[in-house]
């Protein structure tokens, strides 16, 4: 597997070209182009700002920061999966008459999404500095929260480009799935209102672990449980690399099955 993943590093020009191709098609025509990736989220966090501070009344001061700080890492990771899925089918031309490292299709994606989020991590800086949130030692953790999510993501969007070329009906399954573990992981609401008793199983989540962080090194300016930050980052290398691996048992019967 390890000579996989240097194969791929031989194809950087292709996932280069296909980053291009992907920026170009989806901001064509388009007035804002890659604002419109910072828009949708701060339609969500105007949208549960009014759920939560005018009608639920939830008990977290400066709740818009808090959604701001959360909700990027989330959108990437949804973004990303919902937009990798169907990446192989939607480049069936290229899998059909070409051999190559069909990974690195999937990759691209996730790595268009990728670019996305750093635009919007570079944007929020300023913004919580306005709010009174400064600069801090904590903000190191920043790039290992960032590489936890960014190997977890990669590895599920990989395998799922895959099995979905041979079940359609994945893709229908993970728009439902997000969508209901999008309130396992604390987005819209702090680690506090999980109970004591049930916080270390929820934390087993990797990508509950990574938002975690991001709220408590951006918004709160503390570091992390270095705890479940380690287990986060071991399982993220154990469901890449079996989702990697599962990738390369099944993408020799890929062209025949498009």
């Amino acid at each position: 597997m390890v000579q996989e993943i240097k194969n791929l590093f031989k194809f950087r020009e292709l996932i280069l070209a296909l980053l291009i191709r992907g920026f170009k098609a989806k901001y064509k025509n388009s007035f804002l182009g890659i604002f419109w990736s910072l828009l949708n989220p701060l339609l969500n966090v105007l949208i549960f700002t009014f759920i939560f501070t005018v009608i639920i009344k939830i008990n977290i001061k400066s709740y818009p920061l808090y959604l701001l700080c959360t909700i990027f890492p989330w959108n990437f990771f949804n973004s990303a999966l919902i937009n990798s899925i169907v990446s192989i089918v939607e480049d069936d031309h290229f899998v059909k008459n070409t051999f190559f490292p069909y990974e690195v299709i999937p990759l691209a994606v996730v790595i268009t999404n990728f670019i996305n989020f750093l635009i919007d991590l570079l944007i929020l800086i300023p913004v919580l500095l306005l709010f009174g949130r400064g600069i801090s030692i904590v903000w190191f953790y920043i790039p290992l929260l960032i590489f936890i999510g960014f190997i977890l993501t990669c590895g599920l969007s990989i395998l799922a480009a895959g099995i979905y070329v041979t079940f359609r009906d994945l893709n229908f399954i993970l728009n439902f799935s997000l969508r209901l573990f999008f309130y396992f992981v604390p987005v819209i609401y702090t680690l506090d209102f999980i109970p004591q008793k049930l916080r270390s199983i929820y934390l087993c989540n990797p990508l509950a672990a990574v938002i975690d962080g991001f709220a408590k090194v951006l918004f709160y300016g503390r570091a992390p449980d270095l705890k479940w930050l380690g287990l986060a980052t071991l399982e993220s290398i154990i469901i890449f690399t079996l989702c990697f691996y599962a990738f390369q048992k099944i993408k020799k019967a890929l062209p025949e099955q498009l």
